[in-house]
């Protein structure tokens, strides 16, 4: 593929990807700028290079390279920490206290990191904030399957976190 071709293609599919990108980022809350997602997704593209000239749909190629980067950085940004609700540390609470609130909020985190990627990512929306219609959208899924993903990943942690409670 040249420069004339590839330059054709770019501009015939970055409305569609500036639009996705749009969406899943004000749906999740990002602060990157949906234009840095897609030059992004049309670097990826052309450093595909001689493999672009088997791909049939450049389009569908195209949008799921920039929903997987919208995903990478929804992920980076919430990759660390929160804080456990319920859980307050002030410093006059012993130092007993602040290891096991520390040691609660990394069971947790333990036990999202070995959910499924698809359960992982629609519990942490709705923990965003997101509504079942939201999380629908920016996965494209349905409304209940996203509300039995939600409720089995919650099952999951659950079953997780209890059987660390005799250990």
């Amino acid at each position: 593929m040249n420069n004339i071709e590839f330059e054709y293609i770019a501009n015939a599919v970055r409305p569609r990807l500036i639009a996705i990108c749009h969406r899943f980022l004000s749906a999740t809350g990002g602060v990157t700028e949906p234009e840095d997602i897609v030059q992004e997704t049309m670097l990826r593209l052309w450093k595909m290079g001689e493999h672009l000239d088997s791909v049939d749909d450049y389009t569908a190629l195209a949008v799921m390279i920039a929903k997987n980067i919208c995903i990478d950085h929804y992920r980076r940004q919430h990759s660390r920490i929160e804080p456990v609700e319920g859980v307050e540390i002030t410093s006059t609470e012993s130092s007993d206290h602040r290891i096991i609130a520390g040691d609660t909020a990394r069971l947790i985190d333990r036990a999202i990191g070995r959910l499924p990627v698809t359960q992982r990512r629609m519990l942490l929306m709705r923990s965003e904030g997101m509504s079942l219609d939201e999380i629908a959208e920016a996965c494209g899924a349905t409304r209940a399957s996203v509300k039995t993903m939600i409720s089995a990943a919650r099952r999951k942690m659950l079953e997780q976190l209890e059987g660390r409670k005799g250990q």
